[in-house]
This record gives C-alpha cells, structure tokens and sequence, in this order.
C-alpha cells in the first residue's frame, strides 16, 4: 500500500510503501482507484510544513491567541 508522506521540518513530499492494516471484526478495506488532490489546501500545507516554527506562528494568529491564554489562565500548554 502507497502512502504520501510530507517531512514537517522540510516539507519534503515521499511516497513510502507500507503494509497493509491489520483489520479487526466489524471493519473494511477499501481499495481506491483513483483520488483527487486539492491543489490549493495541499499547496498550503506543503508551503506552511516549510516554515519554521515563527513563520508558522505569524501564519496562525489566533491560535498562538489560545496557547498563550490557556498558559496564561493555565500555566501550561493543553493540546490544540
């Protein structure tokens, strides 16, 4: 099975062969045949998965907003 992985500190896009999941009781494998890539979501995070971590921030305001309210509320980060 073919998966598109992207390096997050690059940004660097590698087709990686894995195998296929192990499947349990009640669940399905589906076989695609074909799948359509939004040029313009995927352009973005291939482009934001370049920047480094201050580039990123600048790029996402509001959410630099709430981790810095919830340390602030909190004294340490939660999960986004």
């Amino acid at each position: 099975m073919n998966q598109l992985t992207q390096k997050s500190g690059s940004g660097d896009m590698v087709v990686q062969e894995l195998a296929y999941p192990q499947l349990s009781k009640g669940m399905v494998l589906v076989k695609n045949h074909s799948s359509i890539i939004s040029s313009g979501t995927e352009g973005s995070t291939v482009k934001a998965a370049r920047k480094n971590l201050f580039g990123k921030a600048k790029e996402r305001p509001q959410q630099v907003k709430q981790v810095l309210e919830s340390i602030k509320n909190n004294g340490k980060l939660i999960s986004l």
